[in-house]
């Protein structure tokens, strides 16, 4: 071999081991859905997801979804008439093929019953004041499904190591959901009161009564 190669050879070798390591870049959005102009978040190997939802969830996801609700009574209405022409007007859903719509909501009603003597704790809210549940309030501690993760156009399969990685994302912001809006909620004296909250939620084919998870809420009287 060349002498003179020797040192170039070497140089070659130090810069791709350094890409194992390497950190995943955040750069522009340009998906639609209200998340142009967003950061996309990304990870780098075997990174803390509690961490990077604490970055950000007030700086990214609760902006998001504040700017991006709409009204549930608007938007019930708009996905019994059509869901994808819903979906286009409201939702948001990753590109690939068969993506379920998922809604950022703003849900402002009665409770008509909950069910906290259990860990996946709901309440029943009445939104057009017919006296039937519209929507159903997750309350956690236990929180399902990854609405949270999936309503948010920053955030996307492909900047995360691997599957394993992208669902801890979701449990991680359903985490965060709960502690922040949902923990002190009063479960002994909630039947009856009114409440308004910001939440997500994904529409799989089936009607009402929606699936919620809230991101932020506030209690009025009865």
């Amino acid at each position: 071999m060349d002498r003179g190669a020797v040192p170039s050879l070497f140089l070659v070798l130090v810069a791709v081991a350094g890409l194992g390591g390497c950190k995943l870049e955040k750069h522009l959005a340009t998906n639609d859905g209200g998340g142009q102009g967003q950061q996309v978040v990304s990870s780098s190997p075997g990174g803390d997801m509690d961490v990077l939802v604490a970055d950000i969830w007030a700086k990214q996801v609760l902006p998001h979804l504040q700017q991006t609700a709409t009204d549930m009574a608007v938007l019930g209405d708009a996905i019994a008439a059509d869901l994808d022409t819903a979906g286009e007007a409201h939702g948001y859903r990753p590109s690939s093929e068969g993506s379920p719509w998922n809604f950022a909501v703003r849900v402002q009603g009665t409770i008509l019953a909950a069910k906290t003597d259990s860990r996946a704790a709901t309440a029943d809210v009445d939104v057009t004041a017919d006296g039937k549940a519209d929507v159903i309030l997750q309350l956690g501690p236990v929180i399902r499904g990854t609405a949270l993760r999936d309503i948010l156009p920053f955030v996307d399969f492909s900047s995360f190591t691997d599957q394993i990685e992208f669902a801890q994302l979701s449990r991680s912001l359903n985490t965060r959901a709960y502690e922040s809006a949902l923990k002190d909620l009063p479960r002994d004296a909630l039947v009856g009161k009114t409440i308004d909250v910001i939440g997500a939620f994904t529409v799989r084919g089936g009607g009402p009564p929606y699936l919620i998870t809230p991101v932020s809420t506030k209690m009025g009287g009865s």
